[in-house]
């Protein structure tokens, strides 16, 4: 490593903290001295402001975005013999979600191009038991959504976005989150969007889906001590979303910084043999929440980087079926596309506060790692 390089981290959460620093502050001394720390105004604020900056009719605060996929799974009375169609390389709690609402996951492999669902293969995997399909925006690349919903409508279910990743993404110029029955949200700190500590949310167009997911988010209750269902505690908590206030203005334009760090990285990429970067999409305007490349020798492609100071992460190193939490639900499917590329897959440091310089210094180790 040259030792007068500096180091370029994977993410560097202390940097989107200096920016709304003093805004914080002001808001969480305001919630300090009303000792107002579950629901509230700022709660109040942020689900009004998230569900008009994704064009969104409902959006609900919850605890965290593996709480925001099981409550919406939930919403939809999902159990027992129900079957639920997700993609088999995305992270474990897409999946894990339907096994905690009672249901079966089925795993569908993903297309080569974006690494988001292949619908050829969710449509043959397909049963009287399926109601329903979880697609995954993943790395903030929105997967299409004309075509889930077409097929989900043909069908008879319900489709959900894993919008995680994904915050800000747009599908042929139309914000995702309200393209499903329900879409889910996580607020985890390295997102796009994300707080200090763990939060989520769950949008829909549909009030009685909002209704049932709010209930179920606060122990089904529609009045103090009156509980309408069973259900559980998962709401985002006050000093989280003052947290997303802050930052949730500067959204658009930290999305705008990714898509630029993600065009240099392309034109640091051009002619490469041995690192080659996804596709750009056709019909998505993504948000670039991780910049994914493939290469057969990741592995020593991660330990290059290391060793020049540069930060990188396996974006997953193992496809969910192929996961022992999941060993239980019988002789995994042969999914090709998911199998390869977990073996292929490494994501390179991507964040709004990114430096020109930082990116530079990327390029340049790709470059010689190329050589």
């Amino acid at each position: 490593m040259n030792r007068d390089a500096q180091p370029v981290p994977m993410f560097d959460l202390g940097r989107a903290v200096a920016r709304i620093e003093s805004e914080l502050d002001r808001r969480w001394r305001r919630l300090l001295a009303a000792t107002a720390f579950v629901g509230g105004e700022e709660v109040r604020e942020f689900e009004r402001a998230f569900a008009e900056d994704h064009e969104v009719e409902h959006c609900v605060g919850v605890a965290n975005g593996t709480d925001a996929l099981v409550l919406a799974l939930r919403a939809h009375c999902v159990g027992p013999g129900d079957e639920v169609v997700v993609p088999g390389f995305t992270f474990v709690a897409t999946a894990a979600a339907v096994l905690l609402a009672g249901a079966t996951p089925v795993f569908a492999d993903v297309r080569p191009d974006s690494l988001n669902l292949d619908l050829e293969d969710v449509a043959r995997r397909l049963t009287s038991r399926t109601v329903g399909v979880i697609g995954v925006h993943l790395y903030g690349n929105p997967f299409d959504l004309d075509a889930a919903g077409e097929l989900c409508a043909g069908r008879g279910l319900w489709l959900i976005e894993d919008a995680a990743q994904a915050h800000g993404a747009r599908w042929r110029g139309r914000p995702v989150g309200g393209f499903g029955s329900l879409a889910t949200w996580s607020f985890y700190p390295s997102k796009n969007l994300g707080c200090f500590g763990d939060g989520g949310a769950v949008t829909t167009n549909d009030p009685e889906l909002a209704r049932r997911v709010r209930l179920l988010a606060n122990h089904g209750a529609t009045a103090r001590y009156h509980h309408e269902l069973v259900g559980g505690n998962s709401r985002l908590d006050a000093l989280q979303a003052a947290v997303l206030n802050c930052r949730l203005p500067l959204l658009a334009g930290d999305n705008e910084r990714r898509r630029q760090v993600a065009a240099r990285y392309r034109e640091h990429l051009a002619g490469a043999r041995e690192v080659t970067a996804l596709p750009e999409p056709r019909d998505a305007t993504p948000v670039w929440h991780q910049f994914t490349v493939l290469c057969e020798r990741r592995d020593a492609l991660q330990a290059f980087l290391a060793g020049r100071g540069i930060g990188s992460a396996t974006h997953y190193p193992e496809p969910l079926h192929r996961q022992p939490a999941f060993a239980h639900l019988g002789a995994p499917p042969a999914l090709e596309v998911a199998e390869d590329v977990a073996r292929r897959v490494l994501c390179l440091p991507m964040f709004a506060e990114l430096t020109d310089e930082e990116v530079a210094a990327v390029g340049r180790a790709l470059a010689e790692f190329e050589a």
